[in-house]
Formats: C-alpha cells, sequence, structure tokens
C-alpha cells in the first residue's frame, strides 16, 4: 500500500464539508485508492496553531492514523535548495508550504494537494491533484 503525504488544504477541506458531501471530498477520494497517508509536521502546526480546544481534539484524533513526517536536517536542506530556486526565478510561495514540498521530497512522497498553483513550482514534486 503506497504512502502519500496530504497538504493541509487537503484535511481542512474535509473538515469543513458538511456530513453530506464528505464523500465528495479530495480526502475521502483518495481512501477510495487504498492509500495510507502521512503528513509533515508542519501541517500539524498549520492545524494546531489555533484557540478553538474542541478543534485540536478533532485533529489529533485524525493524527493518530496518520504517520507524522518530521523535519529534520535533510529536510531543511532541501527547502533551502528550493527556496533559492524559486527565488532566482521569482516564484517564492508560503514558508509553509515550501517546507511541506521538501518534506514531501525528502521522505520521496507524492504530495496531495488542493494549491497545484504553489507546489508545481517544486522540481521533482510528484502531485495528487484534486479532481473533485
Amino acid at each position: 500500500m503506497e504512502i502519500i503525504c496530504l497538504d493541509t488544504n487537503v484535511l481542512i477541506a474535509h473538515k469543513r464539508a458538511k456530513k453530506n458531501d464528505k464523500d465528495k471530498t479530495f480526502l475521502y477520494q483518495l481512501t477510495l485508492e487504498s492509500y495510507r497517508f502521512a503528513i509533515s509536521i508542519i501541517t500539524v502546526y498549520e492545524l494546531l496553531r489555533g484557540d478553538n480546544t474542541n478543534e485540536d481534539l478533532y485533529w489529533k484524533a485524525m493524527f493518530s492514523n496518520m504517520t507524522i513526517l518530521p523535519f529534520d536536517f535533510n529536510c531543511a536542506e532541501q527547502a533551502a535548495k528550493t527556496y533559492k530556486e524559486l527565488k532566482q526565478k521569482g516564484q517564492l510561495i508560503e514558508t509553509e508550504d515550501l517546507l511541506i514540498g521538501a518534506t514531501a521530497l525528502q521522505h520521496n512522497l507524492k504530495l496531495a494537494t488542493g494549491n497545484v498553483k504553489h507546489f508545481e513550482r517544486i522540481k521533482s514534486l510528484v502531485l495528487l491533484r484534486d479532481t473533485t
């Protein structure tokens, strides 16, 4: 079973979907493909930085079913390399996206995202696109 990395926006879109529409989300569609899910520790940060305790409990329960990928020296080195490439082209993206992309690259994982516009700028990153 292939492991893929989920971008933060995939999880948020699923949470925000109405109960009757959960089966229309990109996350749900990915479950039908029998992928195993991983997320970057950066995604954990993005989702837990709010001030809603109930929402934190929701995310922590969701995280318990996923592999959480660390952001280590190799990821930082990959992020710095990518940053320099994008800066030279005048195509910088948000720091969190850069770190998530570098984490997926460093762990040799495809990244599932609804934010193709930013992530497609990262050379060698394989994307799974939201077609829902």
